[in-house]
């Protein structure tokens, strides 16, 4: 059975709310552990329960970041016109003189790899270097890879 790119995206949704889920707990125990009775301040210097704190806090801010980054993965319209150029949600090919490369552009899960059509498809965000290169660019359009050499966009879907 071939997959579609609604259950690669699919897949990348899970692999993310299993992330988030490992997260929200991450946060819980460190936010319980910032308020716990040992956590007090022993001393002058004693910093464990600011630096507790400050953990949690990052770590809360990660969290609202990933469901918002999710929330706009579900909202993405995933059926693009054959002459649109690359935005989120986007599949692509690129070829160089010696490779072949697929890219799945997302608002995150960057680095994730998935195999679609017999090809490994790494999911990349606008942010990132090559992201930020295809964002915009159609079929035909010249690009630099990450390592320097030229590519030409085989294919987007």
């Amino acid at each position: 059975m071939s997959q579609s790119k609604s259950d690669i995206i699919q897949s990348i949704l899970n692999t993310l709310q299993s992330d988030l889920d490992v997260l929200r707990r991450a946060a819980l125990e460190t936010h319980e552990n910032s308020t716990d009775s040992q956590s007090q301040q022993e001393g002058k210097y004693d910093t464990r329960g600011l630096e507790a704190s400050y953990l949690a806090e990052a770590q809360a801010a990660k969290v609202n970041l990933l469901e918002e980054q999710i929330g706009i993965i579900e909202r993405l319209v995933l059926d693009l016109d054959d002459d649109a150029p690359i935005a989120p949600g986007a599949m692509c090919t690129i070829s160089t003189d010696t490779d072949a490369y697929g890219y799945l552009l997302l608002p995150a899960g960057g680095g994730l790899r998935v195999e679609f059509q017999g090809m490994v498809f790494t999911v990349i965000t606008p942010d990132s270097p090559i992201g930020s290169a295809l964002l915009g660019e159609v079929i035909g359009a010249d690009v630099k890879m990450p390592d320097g050499s030229d590519g030409f966009i085989d294919d987007i879907w």
